[in-house]
């Protein structure tokens, strides 16, 4: 079927000979840019409520829109003086004519970067979502790079066509890693973007110029693999550390349990914010938190003003929270998907436990295992159509799949806990997404600090009424209020990777990926025997002490070591003190407990 294709282009082209090469490397390939990038660009905006509109790859295909619209338009006078004059005739044809296979081949280019994107993010991807992206994927790379340009090679080069499709196809799949390695949020730079189609649309035609398909197939094929291959050496080497690490560490906490009993099994409510942190943090951001800090003492919680996360995002920390263990997890969401050591135990004690979140990115891959949970499954968004909108956008933005409910809905399911938490002992770990940390580009946005502001706000109102309603229904109960890393406002607003010096690194840069916010409201005046905080990852051991009133628990805590030290540039906190960077061998916080 591909060799009669093949042979009615050459045929449909061979009985046109009037059709000239500046008609056909003009005006055809124009048009079919333009139909590309301005379908792409209206695609995109019908799809707005899946996907976030400003974003690289509509600005992208924006630029693309005019430049060739710009070409048509000026094509189409340049001809018209052409045909008067009598030179339109004398202008030779199109000598080359590439067959549909070769065009096939192109078309299988732009899934090295779709591969690549299905290794990295894996632990959230199931066969099915694999299978889906790739049938996606695949199926809009052979409509543009050779169904529609078969049809239009009567009227123009199939060549040509099928060089520029391609260039399209390629970039548009590829602008989220390139997105990522430039740091582009929202747009990209339309020099580097229009030089990188004009260079690919170039590779692919010299690609069709090779003496035979074989020699083209063989170039393709090396390309795939090589672009595998490079990605799988990544993931075996973070897969080794994580190995070592597994071997190194294992939670305590259970082994110490063992054939003992509790004295108290309070329901216990863990509510973390988004990147919230103590005011020592948030005064050098230039914000007093101090009158929030107050309404909490006022409620009868303890603040620990000096603690902090061995983690520096989400993942790392919670799930380090409910493993107890300085060990990754494994898979990626085992703690925050309610299958962590720390959830087990409390099901051992008949606790009933309760996850409520305003989206679903604690169960992606693994599904959640709460006993009850917010959002239900009929709100999760598959793990393909997160990958999808990524690969459309141009870009892995982090609040991708986080708008799952209307933290309307999020907020009213909590609350409907607070006020009839039933009879017996729940755990329940909510987890709001204000004040929520930067946009993780790499590159600061103007008004990041100033949003931070509008979002804290947000989430102390939020977490007032959180904690009025606890009290209110619930006073004998634990109530933790947590942050769980910092904001990432200073510097780069992202990892500091390899790009500052270690004497650059500040007490400030270390609070802002470290620190987190932590505040207990113990049920008896006796915490302070049990209390032994130096971490967040500290947290449990201290509550199944004072449950226990066993202070021999407290030999499950991890050592409080921050991991993940690309965030901070190589310099990490033991124990409370800075190892490395401008403030080495200095604490972690100045201000008194």
């Amino acid at each position: 079927m591909i060799q009669q294709a093949s042979r009615k282009v050459d045929e449909s082209i061979a009985r046109h000979p009037q059709l000239n090469l500046s008609f056909l490397n003009l005006i055809i390939p124009g048009a079919l840019i333009l139909l590309y990038s301005g379908s792409f660009a209206l695609l995109t905006f019908l799809l707005s409520s899946h996907v976030i509109f400003k974003n690289v790859n509509i600005f992208y295909s924006l630029y693309l829109l005019t430049l060739s619209f710009l070409s048509v338009l000026l094509a189409l006078p340049v001809l018209v003086i052409l045909r008067k004059v009598g030179l339109l005739q004398h202008l030779p044809h199109s000598p080359h004519i590439c067959g549909v296979t070769a065009g096939l081949w192109i078309a299988l280019l732009p899934l090295a970067a779709v591969t690549r994107y299905l290794l990295a993010n894996q632990d959230i991807l199931s066969l099915l979502d694999v299978i889906a992206v790739l049938v996606a994927c695949l199926s809009v790379s052979f409509v543009l790079v050779v169904i529609i340009p078969v049809f239009l090679a009567r009227y123009s080069s199939f060549r040509l066509l099928v060089s520029l499709a391609g260039a399209f196809v390629f970039t548009i799949m590829n602008m989220a890693s390139i997105s990522g390695l430039l740091y582009w949020l929202e747009m990209g730079n339309p020099i580097i973007q229009l030089s990188l189609f004009v260079a690919t649309g170039a590779i692919i035609w010299l690609l069709l110029g090779l003496k035979n398909e074989k020699e083209l197939s063989f170039v393709v094929i090396a390309f795939l693999m090589g672009s595998v291959a490079i990605q799988l050496m990544a993931l075996d080497e973070t897969s080794s550390v994580n190995a070592t690490r597994d071997a190194l560490h294992k939670s305590q906490l259970a082994e110490l349990m063992a054939d003992k009993y509790p004295i108290d099994t309070p329901n216990i409510y863990l509510l973390v914010y988004e990147s919230y942190v103590p005011n020592e943090t948030m005064l050098a951001y230039g914000i007093d938190n101090s009158a929030q800090e107050n309404f909490l003492i006022d409620q009868g919680f303890t603040l620990y003003p000096h603690n902090y996360s061995v983690g520096p995002h989400t993942l790392a920390s919670m799930n380090r929270t409910f493993n107890v263990t300085l060990a990754p997890s494994r898979p990626n969401r085992h703690g925050v998907s309610g299958d962590g050591v720390v959830h087990d135990l409390l099901r051992s004690l008949d606790y009933r436990v309760l996850g409520i979140f305003p989206y679903d990115y604690m169960f992606r891959g693994v599904g959640p295992h709460y006993d009850d949970y917010i959002p239900e499954e009929g709100d999760i968004v598959p793990s393909y159509e997160l990958l999808l909108s990524a690969i459309w956008m141009g870009e892995f933005r982090y609040e991708i799949g986080l708008e799952t409910i209307s933290n309307e809905e999020y907020v009213q399911a909590k609350r409907e806990v607070f006020a009839a938490p039933g009879g017996e002992p729940i755990f329940l770990y909510t987890h709001s997404r204000f004040p929520g940390h930067t946009q993780d580009s790499g590159v600061c946005q103007q008004n990041e600090t100033e949003q931070y502001a509008i979002d804290l706000r947000k989430a102390n109102e939020e977490m007032r009424q959180d904690v009025a309603a606890i009290v209110a229904h619930d006073p004998d109960a634990i109530v933790i209020v947590a942050g769980d890393h910092g904001p990432y406002l200073t510097k780069n607003c992202t990892r500091l990777r390899n790009h500052y010096d270690l004497a650059e690194i500040t007490r400030l840069d270390l609070q802002d990926r470290y620190g987190s916010f932590l505040a207990v409201r113990w049920p008896t005046e006796d915490y302070s025997d049990y209390d032994q905080i130096t971490v967040l990852q500290d947290l449990f051991p201290a509550i199944f002490s004072w449950m226990y009133r066993d202070p021999s628990l407290l030999d499950a805590r991890i050592e409080p070591i921050t991991v993940e030290p690309i965030a901070a540039g190589g310099v990490v906190v033991r124990d409370g003190v800075i190892v490395g960077g401008a403030d080495d061998g200095q604490p972690l916080y100045l201000s008194g407990d």
